[in-house]
């Protein structure tokens, strides 16, 4: 293994928005997958594998399958499947059986009350159409921002008169595209380019300039709609990102005055998570020590959320009766201004 070739291999890939929407998808996945932890579970139910399942299909089963079926890393009977109800639908349009399947082709189709079925929200849906159009809107933003980066070594645009200049500021513009800055850039004499760079008038039409304080803003608002894009995506499930791309200066409240709303679809996930793990207690498929909750990272964000809503320990709304004032933390004076009161 040679990390160097590997790196001069990767650098030789092609920079596509269908190379770079499947590299924010990965993003994307992984910060569902992150979400939640499940402690105290077998070794053979993995909880990356129920996300996925959750995630990417809306719904995922916990059951026993033969062991032959599950030799490998984490194997054991105990395991996470796909699942999909299917066959005449109850009163509420729920198949009254379940298809379960796993990756190595098993699949059968159980019985409600023989296998514990847990839903992504209380939707019943998934979120694989969210992860893509995110994704898509992020990764045309990027492509343009790149474009734009490399026609900004260009700096203006020149217009030629003939073929002959069109093809010699073609040249020119490919070797800047091409230079690592250890390159000489050879300009081809007696055409536009002269005219350029004696500084006569008409030669050029300005566009995106970095090195121009008064163009070079247009990038920054085309990479502040990335900012936007992943502050809306990340935002709508529990981080309230900040941007770098910030056009007005911002208040504490007006950074954290998301934070409520942008726990409602994880406490809602959580919710039916923790519904889907009683019925895996139920089945003995777990322990009753077995846990899903919150990981660090929107533990960190739960704790926001509850002060700003006023949630007690216990998780009651502390509510402010009529005519009562919220408490509030006493005011401290500086020791200076203590004295002078005392004076």
């Amino acid at each position: 293994m040679n990390i160097l070739e590997d790196l001069k291999r990767l650098r030789k890939v092609p920079f596509t928005k269908a190379a770079l929407q499947s590299y924010i998808i990965e993003i994307m996945e992984n910060f569902f997958y992150s979400m939640f932890d499940y402690t105290d579970f077998p070794e053979s139910m993995p909880k990356e594998y129920a996300e996925r399942y959750l995630i990417w299909y809306g719904a995922a089963a916990a059951g026993e399958v033969p062991e032959s079926y599950n030799k490998g890393l984490y194997k054991g009977p105990k395991v996470f499947l796909h699942a999909a109800a299917s066959e005449d639908p109850d009163i509420y349009g729920i198949g009254s059986k379940c298809i379960v399947t796993g990756c190595n082709g098993y699949c059968e189709v159980k019985e409600f009350d023989e296998i514990a079925f847990g839903w992504n929200n209380s939707a019943h849906t998934n979120l694989s159409q969210f992860i893509a159009l995110s994704s898509e809107a992020i990764a045309n933003t990027l492509v343009t921002v790149r474009s734009d980066v490399n026609y900004a070594k260009n700096h203006p645009i020149y217009k030629a008169r003939d073929d002959k200049e069109a093809a010699a500021l073609n040249a020119y513009w490919q070797k800047v595209k091409d230079s690592d800055g250890s390159d000489d850039l050879a300009i081809a004499s007696k055409n536009i380019l002269d005219e350029v760079l004696e500084g006569q008038p008409g030669a050029a039409q300005n566009v995106i300039n970095l090195s121009d304080p008064l163009t070079s803003d247009k990038l920054q608002y085309i990479t502040k709609v990335v900012d936007d894009y992943m502050r809306w995506c990340f935002g709508l499930y529990g981080q309230t990102i900040q941007g770098n791309g910030k056009m007005a200066q911002q208040t504490v409240d007006e950074v954290n005055g998301q934070t409520s709303t942008s726990f409602i679809l994880p406490n809602d996930m959580l919710y039916q998570r923790r519904l889907w793990l009683d019925r895996m207690k139920a089945k003995g498929l777990v322990p009753e020590t077995a846990d899903i909750d919150f990981s660090k990272a929107w533990k960190v964000e739960e704790v926001k959320y509850q002060k700003e809503a006023d949630i007690d320990e216990n998780g009651e709304l502390e509510e402010v009766q009529p005519g009562e004032e919220p408490e509030t933390e006493p005011e401290t004076q500086p020791e200076e201004q203590k004295g002078a009161d005392e004076e």
